[in-house]
Parts: structure tokens; C-alpha cells; sequence
């Protein structure tokens, strides 16, 4: 299962500078330390605008790319090239051309160098571009009914067109994602280091929400409907508690007029609102799941439902939670 797509999407690292004071003795000090820091700050800033990059492939080109991918899989043996079943209408989703892509490859050469990522930058680009017309082309030759016209004829080599850069894709992809998670995981402990030592406990707090939210769900992206006994109960309630308490500090903090306008730029807490209900609905469904898995009778029926009508029909499940989950995230990003 994919991992989440929903990383932290870094607009600055706040770098903090020490306090001094303005007198004679100190004017020297405070001059070279600026400069060292402001220099310090300039370069974390080039390394996050180019990591954001990678992050704006990984939520907006990547989930395209699987859209296309998944449909394939669905719909073409991919031994024959030939339709696996006999259908009324074929639907294979195209990719666009990406402001992204095109932003990629005029950049990733540029310092700073993010090697696990740079590196792969490559065949991000190429096997993108490779993609997108045979796909195009593929897709219309099922949606225009061109595949009657030659009773099927050219449908494996069309297919075959596709395959090889949608599979290079999907590879290089991975390793996207991989990468991606990991620094995404570090910028923020070193955000959340820097937040807390300059007594910014509400971007702290926030910061720890999301943190903790990461790792309450990340094994639920794991894991399936019919496997939730594999599940460490004990850490998943443990984590969860986590959650509640950055949660419960946070909103306590921004009652604080003063904070919560130095800190955030907000004068009230009205922005909130919808932050609040994610991170409510999460902690509900959160608690509603483990109840679930507690209740060996009610499970037992939650299976036998999703194996007849589907996961989306279930009252609670770990894709409930994930979604969940993925709204908080989108939620805090936009109180940035």
C-alpha cells in the first residue's frame, strides 16, 4: 500500500537568533553572529525549496501516475498487451503535462545537492516524459473505440509502449517516496527542536500533533481489513495518547492572544475550527477501530460485510483512520 502522500510541505525553517544586548561590548558579536545565522538560515532555505520540489512530485504527479497504472493493471494482461476481459467501455486515465516535471528539470542540477534525491531525478523526468504520449494514445484507442476498428489488432503493441516507462516510473517511485518520507521526517524533528528551544510551544505542539499522528498510523498504511490482529494494541493506544496530549496543550496555548500572534499571525482562533474537527474525527475513529478489534463478535461481522460489499461500507477500519489521518495534515498545512 502506498505510503502516505501527505508530507509536510516546507515553506521556511524559522532559524532563531540568540538574544543580545545592544551595547558596546556586544555590537562586534552580535554583527558576526547575524551574518553566520542569517548565512545558516539562506542555505536550510535552499535545501527545503529544493526539497520541495520532490514533494510536489510525490503529492500531485505520483498519485497520477499510480491512477494510470492501477487502471492498467485492471484492464490489460500484461503478458498479452490484450484486454482481460470483454467490456462495455475501457476508461485509462492519461497524465498531463506537469509545471512540476518541467520545474524539476530545470532545477535538480542546481545546489544545494540532495543526493538520494538528485539522483534519481533522472528518471523521474525521462520516464514521465516517456509515458505520456503512448498512454495518451493507448487510452484513446480504448475510449474512441478505435480498438473495433482493427478487431483488437494493434492493442499489444500499444500496450507495450506503456509498459516499460509506467514500470520505470512506479520503481523510481518508490525510492521517491522512501526519500521523501525520510527527510520530510527530519526537517520537521529539527523544526521541532529549534520551536521548543525558543519557547514557540504552540508551533511546537502543532508540529508534535502531526509528529505523533505519523506515528500512531504509519503501520495502519501496512496492513489490511482482515489482518488487524497483527496490530501491537498496546503501542497503537500508547501513540494515540500521545496525540490527545500535544492536542490538549495546543488548544490550551492558543487561548493565548499574545502567542498565537507572534507565533502564527493570528488573532483569533477561529482558524482552527476546521483543524479541530480533523483532529476530533481522528482521535474518533482512532478509538473506534481499536474498539472494533477488541470486540471479537463485531469484527467478525465487519469482515463478513466488507467481503461482501466492499471496505467503504464498514463502520470503522483502518482506512478510516488513514484518511483521517491525511485530513489533520492537510488541515495543519494550511495554517501555515
Amino acid at each position: 500500500m502506498r505510503l502516505s502522500k501527505n508530507v509536510v510541505v516546507f515553506a521556511i525553517l524559522l532559524m532563531f537568533f540568540p538574544s543580545c544586548k545592544e551595547n558596546s561590548t556586544y555590537k562586534a558579536a552580535i554583527h558576526s553572529t547575524t551574518k553566520n545565522n542569517t548565512a545558516e538560515v539562506d542555505e536550510k532555505q535552499a535545501y527545503i525549496n529544493k526539497y520541495n520540489m520532490y514533494v510536489a512530485i510525490w503529492n500531485n504527479v505520483s498519485p497520477r501516475v499510480e491512477r494510470s497504472y492501477s487502471a492498467l493493471y485492471n484492464t490489460i494482461n500484461d503478458k498479452t498487451g490484450m484486454p482481460l476481459k470483454t467490456q462495455e467501455n475501457y476508461f485509462i486515465p492519461t497524465i498531463p503535462d506537469a509545471d512540476v516535471i518541467k520545474k524539476l528539470e530545470e532545477n535538480y542540477k542546481n545546489q544545494p545537492i540532495i543526493d538520494e534525491l538528485d539522483n534519481i531525478a533522472p528518471i523521474i523526468i525521462s520516464s514521465y516524459k516517456a509515458l505520456q504520449q503512448p498512454l495518451q494514445e493507448l487510452s484513446d484507442y480504448y475510449k474512441l473505440g478505435t480498438y473495433k476498428d482493427d478487431d483488437l489488432q494493434t492493442a499489444s503493441q500499444r500496450y507495450l509502449k506503456v509498459r516499460k516507462p509506467i514500470k520505470d516510473f512506479m520503481k523510481v517511485n518508490a525510492q521517491l517516496g522512501a526519500a521523501v518520507q525520510e527527510i520530510d521526517s527530519r526537517l520537521a524533528l529539527e523544526a521541532l527542536d529549534a520551536y521548543k528551544a525558543n519557547n514557540q510551544l504552540l508551533l511546537y505542539n502543532k508540529g508534535m500533533i502531526i509528529n505523533s499522528i505519523k506515528k500512531h498510523s504509519n503501520l495502519l498504511y501496512q496492513i489490511d481489513y482482515d489482518a488487524y490482529d497483527r496490530l501491537d494494541l498496546e503501542a497503537y493506544e500508547s501513540n494515540l495518547k500521545d496525540v490527545v496530549t500535544y492536542y490538549t496543550e495546543f488548544k490550551k496555548l492558543a487561548t493565548d492572544k499574545n502567542r498565537l500572534k507572534t507565533e502564527m499571525h493570528i488573532s483569533r482562533p477561529s482558524p482552527f475550527i476546521i483543524y479541530y474537527r480533523d483532529i476530533d474525527n481522528y482521535i474518533k475513529e482512532s478509538r473506534s477501530l481499536k474498539a472494533l478489534i477488541e470486540n471479537p463478535k463485531d469484527y467478525n461481522k465487519m469482515k463478513s460485510l466488507v467481503e461482501k460489499m466492499g471496505l467503504q461500507f464498514a463502520a470503522s477500519s483502518h482506512k478510516k483512520v488513514t484518511d483521517a489521518a491525511e485530513r489533520v495534515i492537510n488541515s495543519s498545512n494550511n495554517l501555515n
